[in-house]
């Protein structure tokens, strides 16, 4: 692929890409985009075509388009997109996937997004089979897990065990799906008053009488078949349409002295429930019931418990063993959702055969993994090298992959667990890992030796400046990789909105041709090309140079400023007349052309001595500042020299129009005013003393000109991402705004 020829509409955010990007020279593009512009969509659109998926506009369901094609208009395959995204804390939380290929950790990912579909799906129903709203913060497995005494990690073979166990008559429950109230149940203050002091032993005494008189039922034995079995057995039969195909049961007595035959469910329930009856109804029971009932009445807490209870007294002696009840209401709710368990199980071991297989792949990987390794030693800078200590097992592990650490200076070294380090050195940690990841990806798609576009998705952000350059370093080493047959493997497209990165990269790596800088013009997104990637001061020195360039002349005063104060301190009589053209003060309006070009030839056009203000030397440096900011037209462009003018003149008008309405408008305004222009800050002083003072409607626009304007008139080589991501419409419109409130208070002629 020589040439990338890009068109997308609607995709993400885009809104409208036209660009051709040509590697026929360079196989990488550096393209700086300010926040917003286009970096994550442009990557998501990447990922979608990568993973088969419908490319979006999410916001206002606009259909989108796209075509992607290299020089011969034949579309880029799935197979050669590569997208590495930006660092994220929590990229890479359960995962486990760093030691595989990107190919093994899709579909690595994929079985377990699969699997914890369906286990939420499951869990939601159960959740709300026991009463808990969506909204509702009650984890319904971790709780299963905790009443089963397991954890997290053993989370299947709880719900295996569950399975084998729906049909034990141990742990049948009699409660019906719309009766299980876990909360009402087992909420904490209940389970403590049941386990605990007269009230346990109240229960005790009753389930033991309970089991008494169960033992005289004709039909019932406790631990074989009572009523909660028999419900069950019930349910199942009316169900499955047993008694609806004129089939009959045949009850024998325990002590074999009769029977009696059911021709209907309606009979069967009819004997259940005067069996239960004669066991709950006895004197014996019903008196122990109203001790209960008065313990548990005494406290609050347990009110909507005991009125459980009055509705259903047959499961007061569950809480004899309220941690078995537990597990019977479990297997009662995992009963009704029978199916879904058997197909969740079904699935989850289906899924271990396929994960043991990608293990076994992930395991020929060694040599790679361990040569991502040694050049990550190389290459990058952190306080502790790292070793694996798990590659055969990673594949098949929820947790991150296992590292060794080990750290060493002038004591020795020493290997740290992980663990020990969260507290530290979690970030470095897991910025260890993304970039390890980065390497061993490149390092698999460079074996396969097939051609790929590779998407850099802000790489730079949150390293460290020694990292930074090493990435660029590293990225200039891909582009030179070769495929058997001496092929380039790699054309890159790197995406950033660090400008030093951008500059750097520029340099060392794409130069002009493959360098751009995108911003957005009527919601299409436009590509310049070169721009700004030279020291931009010595750009405009030779511009200066050239002849009368009014606008470039202008938009150096910012930066001749610093320079002076960097060089000479902020009490040199140049410095604080070029102060002037940046706030408003008594001398703003008689500053001369020629002064400023000898300032210029003094500190800094040295050299070349520039004469910029020949035959023009008296005219008004303000008067030449509005009229370039006047020039200026309403189309949105990258130059930063219309930014800077707009930015000043806009400076310079909301600092006038503060100090006339303070003046005229406020007791002792001249005196405040005077005591301002001796203070550092002049437009800060002046903005808080006109809110003080006046608060008026111009707030609003002052307010903006506070917030935009500082970063923009302190320009200096390393201070271009705050000028370049302003919009040239945002500050135009301010500029009209701070000249129409001058307007309107009448403070100048129109």
């Amino acid at each position: 692929m020589n040439t990338l020829k890009l068109e997308m509409e609607n995709c993400y955010g885009i809104q409208k890409i036209q660009q051709d990007i040509d590697f026929s020279k360079n196989n990488v593009a550096v393209i700086y985009a300010p926040n917003g512009t286009m970096k994550s969509s442009f990557a998501k659109t990447f990922e979608a075509i990568r993973d088969g998926k419908t490319v979006e506009e999410k916001v206002y369901g606009c259909k989108s388009k796209y075509s992607i094609t290299d020089e011969t208009s034949t579309a880029i395959s799935p197979e050669s997109i590569m997208v590495i995204n930006p660092f994220d804390e929590n990229a890479y939380e359960n995962q486990g996937t760093l030691m595989a290929n990107e190919t093994l950790r899709r579909q690595y990912i994929q079985i377990y997004k699969s699997i914890d579909q369906s286990r939420e799906a499951m869990f939601g129903k159960i959740k709300a089979s026991l009463k808990y709203s969506s909204r509702s913060s009650f984890d319904a497995g971790s709780s299963m897990l905790n009443d089963w005494g397991y954890t997290k990690k053993d989370l299947f073979l709880c719900l295996k065990e569950i399975e084998n166990k729906l049909n034990n008559s141990e742990l049948q429950c009699s409660l019906k799906e719309e009766e299980l109230d876990y909360n009402t149940l087992f909420n904490s203050k209940v389970y403590s008053m049941v386990t605990s002091g007269k009230t346990s032993e109240l229960i005790e005494e009753y389930e033991k009488k309970y089991s008494e008189l169960l033992e005289k039922s004709l039909y019932m034995q406790k631990g074989v078949i009572d009523h909660n079995n028999y419900a069950n057995i019930s349910d199942s039969l009316g169900n499955n349409g047993f008694f609806g195909a004129k089939n009959e049961i045949r009850l024998v007595a325990k002590d074999g002295s009769t029977s009696v035959t059911l021709r209907t469910q309606g009979e069967l329930n009819e004997l259940i429930k005067k069996e239960k009856e004669q066991v709950l109804n006895t004197k014996e029971l019903k008196d122990l019931f109203e001790k209960i009932n008065k313990a548990i009445s005494k406290n609050k807490d347990t009110q909507a418990f005991n009125a459980y209870l009055q509705q259903h007294p047959d499961v007061v002696a569950e809480y004899r063993d309220i941690d078995k009840f537990k597990k019977k209401v479990w297997v009662k709710v995992f009963d009704i959702y029978q199916a879904e368990l058997h197909d969740l199980l079904e699935y989850y071991d289906k899924a271990q055969n396929d994960l043991k297989q990608l293990r076994d792949k992930a395991k020929s990987e060694t040599t790679d993994w361990n040569r991502a390794l040694d050049l990550f030693k190389k290459r990058f800078f952190v306080p502790f090298s790292i070793e694996p200590a798990n590659q055969e097992d990673v594949i098949l592990n929820l947790d991150l992959p296992s590292f060794k650490y080990i750290f060493e200076d002038n004591r020795g070294s020493k290997e740290v667990s992980k663990e020990d380090l969260l507290d530290v050195l979690s970030t470095g940690e897991k910025r260890a890992y993304y970039i390890l990841n980065l390497i061993f990806q490149i390092l698999v798609a460079q074996k396969d030796g097939r051609e790929k576009l590779v998407i850099l998705d802000d790489i730079s952000e949150s390293f460290d400046y020694k990292n930074k350059h090493a990435i660029i370093e590293y990225i200039s080493d891909i582009a030179e990789y070769t495929s058997s047959q001496g092929e380039k493997v790699f054309k890159v497209i790197l995406l950033t909105h660090n400008f030093d990165f951008y500059r750097t990269v520029a340099s060392r790596i794409t130069k002009r041709g493959n360098s751009y800088i995108a911003y957005t013009d009527g919601g299409k997104i436009n590509f310049e090309k070169g721009q700004y990637t030279r020291n931009l001061f010595g750009y405009y020195k030779d511009e200066i140079a050239k002849g009368n360039k009014d606008n470039i002349v202008v938009a150096s005063i910012p930066f001749v400023r610093n320079l002076i104060e960097y060089t000479e301190g902020d009490s040199n009589p140049e410095y604080l007349k070029l102060t002037s053209l940046l706030h408003y003060k008594p001398d703003t309006t008689t500053i001369e052309l020629g002064e400023i070009e000898k300032i210029y030839n003094q500190y800094w056009c040295k050299s070349s001595n520039v004469n910029f203000a020949k035959n023009r030397e008296t005219d008004h440096i303000y008067d030449i500042i509005i009229k370039e900011a006047d020039a200026i037209v309403p189309v949105e462009k990258l130059e930063i020299e219309s930014k800077l003018i707009l930015s000043m003149a806009i400076r310079l008008k909301s600092d006038e129009y503060m100090i006339q309405k303070i003046s005229s408008k406020v007791t002792n305004g001249t005196a405040i005013i005077n005591d301002i222009y001796q203070k550092r800050n002049q437009s800060a002083w002046l903005y808080k003393e006109y809110k003080k003072n006046i608060n008026d409607n111009a707030m609003e626009i002052l307010e903006q000109v506070a917030m935009l304007t500082p970063e923009n008139i302190h320009l200096n080589s390393f201070m271009f991402e705050p000028i370049l991501d302003m919009s040239l419409l945002h500050l135009y419109d301010l500029y009209q705004e701070v000249k129409n409130l001058l307007i309107k208070n009448a403070v100048i002629t129109p």
